[in-house]
């Protein structure tokens, strides 16, 4: 259900909620998402897909770099008085081939970049959502057999301005979030065999651009 409609609906009807006395409880998806083993797998996995990106987008700016280099020399030579005019002819013919080397590695590392930093970005999102999938049901598999009717996302934040969604619950809430947690590792490998990863979740996942040449 839509966070917002659910929000109204447990403004405007305070009197149907109480009536039905149902049995409320919250959670904390975000810090589920944190605590969970795949996301930590995942934010490894990412960081290394993106340092190996970063290694190859590095190599080929020093590949552009010697290039470069080797193009003022031609150039200079084109343009050196010592030598003779068909030297220089073949100087400068030499520094338009290099020269249009150039352009093409340079088109190249651009587009590399563009598309390798799109294709982490896509494949953040789909590991996200994939792991927020697998809460999700986690949260819908415990709450069912404990007799639950209601389970609200404590941490979630409104679509506009990004406020929190729920303003305040009562402590008399049970709060299912370290239930959940325990649920979702069940399975984790053994401590020490996974790679760690920074505590911060996510986040640290987000392949930055690299800069422009």
């Amino acid at each position: 259900m839509n966070k917002i409609l659910l929000a109204c609906l447990l403004v405007l009807a305070p009197v149907s909620l109480a009536s039905a006395d149902l049995k409320i409880a919250v959670v904390d998806l975000s810090k589920a998402f944190d605590a969970y083993y795949k996301t930590k797998e995942d934010s490894a996995v990412l960081n290394d897909k993106f340092a190996t990106f970063k290694k190859e987008d590095q190599d080929k700016k020093a590949d552009f770099q010697r290039m470069q280099d080797e193009a003022k020399k031609l150039y200079d030579a084109a343009n050196d008085a010592t030598l003779s005019s068909a030297a220089r002819d073949d100087k400068k013919k030499a520094f338009d081939a290099k020269n249009q080397d150039l352009i093409t590695l340079k088109n190249n590392i651009q587009e590399m970049e563009t598309e390798r930093v799109k294709e982490l970005q896509e494949e953040q999102l789909r590991r996200r959502g994939e792991i927020v999938a697998v809460i999700v049901k986690a949260v819908s598999d415990y709450s069912g057999p404990q007799g639950y009717d209601l389970v609200i996302d404590k941490g979630s934040l409104s679509v506009a301005g990004g406020t929190p969604t729920f303003l305040y619950n009562s402590s008399k809430l049970i709060d299912i979030t370290p239930d959940i947690i325990t649920l979702l590792n069940k399975s984790a490998p053994a401590s020490g065999s996974a790679t760690p990863a920074p505590a911060t979740g996510a986040e640290t996942t987000t392949p930055a651009t690299p800069p422009a040449h």
